[in-house]
């Protein structure tokens, strides 16, 4: 089709072309009024209790310890089973959630079997704002403190023997994530367009068709009716 075609077509097809504009209009205001989100890893580590032997709890590696920290995130996560990426360092909001947590043992396996070889959780928070971000970080990791203390208590563990948790301060950073607006009203400007182009090129091609088939028609029809008119000729 010639550009001149293309816009005849354009020109025909006028209310599919409005309704694509304003439909991408909705889409670029949604964009310039996207404020961003805020977003915090933190990473809680398990410590094996000290003891003459161990002094050093950072050091200590245990996989009872490790047991214990992926319990502790069952218990607050459920019993839903924990979906397994390619990578363990996908954040929420990589997976395009923008309010919301998730509390989890890194598994560093494979497709086919399970690597749980950290004794620490990563806690994801996505929110609107800083507050909730704060909020909701605080209230989580109480209730991993809290869930941790229940556990040993109703084992009657010892305080002497009892594993500890810890944030690790430079991981509760709370950072803003956004996009660039300018490439996406760019992105959003060309899938507009595109989608435009599109919907009036396929009306397009169908008004063709029919006209060929209507065309077709006629002609069969008009080159039949002589043919007829000669055989009742032969008759008489």
């Amino acid at each position: 089709m010639t550009f001149w075609g293309l816009l005849r077509a354009v020109l025909r097809y006028w209310p599919i072309v409005v309704a694509g504009a304003v439909c991408t209009a909705a889409a670029g205001l949604a964009i310039l009024s996207d404020e961003g989100v805020y977003s915090t890893r933190t990473e809680i580590v398990f410590l094996a209790p000290t003891s003459p032997s161990n002094p050093n709890a950072l050091r200590t590696q245990s996989e009872d310890v490790i047991d214990m920290a992926g319990v502790v995130a069952k218990r607050l996560t459920g019993p839903g089973e924990v979906p397994k990426f390619a990578a363990p360092d996908v954040t929420l909001v990589g997976l395009g959630v923008r309010d919301g947590w998730s509390l989890r043992l890194p598994d560093t396996g494979g497709q086919w079997s399970s690597n749980f070889a950290t004794q620490r959780l990563v806690l994801d928070i996505v929110g609107p704002t800083t507050e909730a971000v704060r909020e909701r970080q605080d209230e989580l990791l109480d209730r991993v403190q809290g869930e941790l203390s229940a556990l040993q208590s109703e084992r009657g563990v010892a305080d002497v023997n009892r594993i500890t948790a810890l944030a690790a301060p430079e991981t509760t950073v709370i950072a803003h994530v956004g996009g660039s607006r300018p490439r996406a009203l760019a992105m959003t400007l060309a899938l507009g367009v595109g989608a435009i182009l599109t919907g009036v090129l396929v009306l397009e091609r169908r008004r063709l068709r029919r006209e060929f088939e209507q065309g077709s028609l006629l002609r069969h029809g008009e080159a039949a009716a002589p043919a007829r008119s000669d055989r009742q000729r032969v008759r008489r």
